[in-house]
């Protein structure tokens, strides 16, 4: 048995029963996820069920069996979302089944997975990212109207812009299990005044990098935003385009500039 150093000092704790143990690994267990996550993780893995079903395959993830719903699901999506779909599925089925992320990350199932990337691979094609010329144009054109959906939607537009927001930060999903009050601004921290509004955000927000840039930001105090290291900003940069090219040639920010 390996014996504590003389010199350690460990302060005075309870001892828990086994029944507490087991109780708060529970908790933590269950918390590990977010209440979305587990939706889109419990819909990937009613995937794989149907797969086993329509091909009278043993629901045990083996390789063979992964590597055939490998290659079945990327002829109907995304070799990428495979990719995702796998690993999920590992995290659904690794208490029924140890060996699934052995299986799933085995030889067979990576290089099937790769073949098919090359198969059934497609270019990404990403939408061009709002300039503040877009944001004018939807000022000039619904900015007067007073129907609550254009009011709405010119809110949500301008100031999910200049707050560096998703649609999911600025609206509730349809779905009771699926809402998470701590993904939204509460209405008691908005505070307004005659020339600015301002809200405290749900949590820390590290996207929409390419804002910052095109705003003449320094990429120092970018990556310092995001909280990013060194080499995950280097990698962050080099897969996306739109932000190098907002860092060689934004401008930084002048009385000229648009603010809204």
């Amino acid at each position: 048995m390996i014996k504590i150093s003389s010199g350690s000092r460990q302060p005075q704790r309870e001892p828990w029963t086994m029944d507490r143990l087991i109780y708060e690994r529970s908790i933590a267990l269950g918390l590990s996820i977010n209440e979305n996550s587990n939706i889109t993780y419990t819909s990937h893995l009613n995937s794989y069920l149907t797969f086993c079903r329509l091909h009278d395959l043993p629901v045990g993830p083996t390789e063979q069996t992964l590597s055939f719903f490998t290659v079945f699901m990327s002829s109907h999506i995304k070799p990428d979302s495979v990719d995702s779909y796998l690993s999920r599925i590992a995290n659904q089925l690794e208490g029924f089944f140890p060996n699934v992320r052995k299986n799933r990350n085995s030889i067979l199932v990576s290089q099937t997975l790769a073949g098919c990337k090359c198969c059934f691979g497609t270019p990404v094609n990403c939408k061009r990212p709002l300039s503040k010329t877009d944001i004018l144009f939807v000022i000039l054109q619904i900015g007067s109207s007073k129907s609550h959906d254009d009011m709405l939607f010119l809110a949500m537009i301008t100031t999910g812009v200049d707050a560096l927001l998703r649609l999911a930060a600025m609206a509730f999903p349809d779905k009771l299990k699926s809402r998470n009050y701590k993904k939204v601004t509460l209405r008691h921290t908005v505070n307004v005044s005659p020339t600015l509004y301002s809200f405290h955000l749900p949590g820390h927000k590290a996207d929409r990098a390419t804002a910052l840039a095109e705003a003449g930001a320094p990429p120092y105090l970018i990556q310092a935003i995001g909280r990013w290291t060194s080499a995950t900003f280097q990698i962050y940069i080099r897969k996306n385009p739109v932000i190098l090219q907002a860092l060689l040639y934004g401008r930084p920010p002048d009385s000229s500039r648009v603010n809204l």
